[in-house]
């Protein structure tokens, strides 16, 4: 199973993930129905939240084989192909389900971008 650290830190992401949503669909809601927001909003909040739990097992399945003193390349690259084609297997189903606007199912995915510069902000503030 993965490090409670890193389970921490999806959970973490995910609360703020769900913050953000908030803003994302009281915006996307001037565009597109509010149901349509709020579904793809929930949704790729969801594919965050799975992808993040697969780079824990990727981390944690490495650091293991280094442990017994494997290279970890073949399994990062198998991993991290994975992921991309769970990404995009989710984002077709965003493009195909008609109650639900792709745009707010794709943004949660770029989150992490500004929730982890920012919390590392945050937390040297603080030390």
């Amino acid at each position: 199973m993965a490090n409670k650290e890193l389970v921490k830190e999806i959970r973490f992401a995910v609360i703020c993930s769900l913050c953000l949503d908030i803003i994302l669909v009281a915006v996307a809601s001037a565009f597109t129905p509010f149901i349509g927001a709020l579904t793809g909003a929930l949704f790729g909040t969801l594919l965050l939240a799975c992808d993040l739990f697969f780079i824990s097992l990727t981390v944690h399945s490495v650091v293991r084989g280094a442990v017994r003193g494997k290279n970890g390349t073949a399994v990062m690259i198998s991993q991290y192909i994975l992921r991309l084609l769970f990404l995009g297997a989710g984002l077709f189903a965003a493009v195909e389900i008609p109650f639900m606007n792709f745009i707010c199912a794709a943004v949660p995915l770029l989150y992490p971008k500004i929730i982890f510069p920012l919390k590392a902000i945050f937390e040297k503030k603080e030390g």
